[in-house]
């Protein structure tokens, strides 16, 4: 398997019906991302963000699994944490929009909406991207965010897209 012709084939592709494809499963290699998001591909971590911009729009989670899917290959995709790191906001009105490790911005919506669980005691604040697809909110951004938020009672929330959205 050859990383560069895979990004040429799909360089050319206008949109990425990931949900109609199903090729074989690649044996042998793997994608990889670190606690900080970061990609690798076979151990050797990509550095160029257009490849990395790429990859992530490949992205399928089908299960409980994460594989990088083209048209002709599968391949599996271990992450420490999420998919994308969020490493920036913006408040534009009344909206909020987030800046993931790929330079793109999603709009805090209903579909596009905050979660925070628990993890080991401790706030893991994400957004959903797409369908199983999430970005990890850094914990700088959160608390900046809790900074900003509303409270009611002891909730506290943001509103968005006429919407509210709790952080705890």
């Amino acid at each position: 398997m050859d990383i560069n012709k895979i990004e040429k084939d799909l360089l050319g592709l206008d949109d990425y019906p990931l949900e109609q494809w199903n090729p074989p499963l690649c044996e042998g290699v793997e994608f990889t991302l670190d606690d900080d998001s970061r990609w690798f591909y076979n151990g050797s971590e990509i550095k160029r963000l257009a490849m990395i911009k790429l990859f992530s729009k490949l992205v399928k989670l089908e299960g409980d699994e994460y594989f990088v899917v083209t048209p002709a290959e599968k391949i599996i995709l271990k992450a420490k944490k999420e998919i994308f790191a969020i490493i920036d906001y913006k408040k534009d009105k009344e909206d909020y929009f987030f800046k993931t490790n790929t330079n793109e911005w999603v709009k805090l919506t209903s579909i596009n909406f905050i979660k925070v669980d628990m993890v080991n005691g401790h706030p893991y604040p994400k957004i959903l991207l797409r369908e199983g697809i999430w970005g990890l909110l850094s914990r700088n951004i959160f608390y900046l965010l809790i900074s900003e938020a509303k409270q009611s009672g002891n909730k506290l929330y943001l509103t968005s897209d006429k919407k509210n959205f709790f952080l705890n």
